[in-house]
């Protein structure tokens, strides 16, 4: 979501979906429940867009989860920030395979595991999509300083 400085004079729906952390599909819904204002037509051009009053309007709601309407409304968090795939592994993962490849009779820490990541895949380990790979290498990886 974004911060209130971030606001423009005007923004189109689009625009403004990016800062509320919603899909347009989504928001149009909301919208249509009453929950977020009806935006303002270019006489010109018939396109909607959200003046400032509006904009902050809707931020509004999304903060508080009280709609236009009185209307209490859960918001879930957006995919990309319960993403991890594209930064790589989380802590927990780590773990995961620390735990396989003690499983496979090699003796590593998570810490290690994940200097061995580091090692291995330094673009990232999400460069490699098949998990029975990076498994694979880590294994090789060990198996050779031992």
């Amino acid at each position: 979501m974004c911060l209130d400085n971030d606001l423009k004079a005007v923004c189109s729906v689009t625009e403004l979906t990016k800062k509320l952390g919603l899909s347009r599909a989504r928001f149009y819904q909301l919208q249509k429940m009453g929950v977020f204002p009806m935006p303002l037509y270019c006489t010109r051009t018939k396109r909607p867009f959200y003046p400032l009053e509006l904009q902050q309007k809707c931020i509004d709601i999304r903060k508080t989860g009280i709609g236009l309407n009185g209307q209490a409304i859960i918001f879930y968090a957006s995919r990309k920030n319960i993403s991890q795939k594209s930064s790589g592994h989380s802590e927990h993962q780590y773990g995961e395979l620390a735990d396989l490849l003690s499983q496979m009779g090699l003796n590593v820490t998570c810490n290690k595991v994940r200097k061995a990541v580091k090692a291995l895949y330094p673009a990232g380990s999400a460069q490699c999509s098949d998990e029975g790979m990076v498994i694979r290498d880590l294994f090789r990886y060990f198996k050779q300083w031992l």
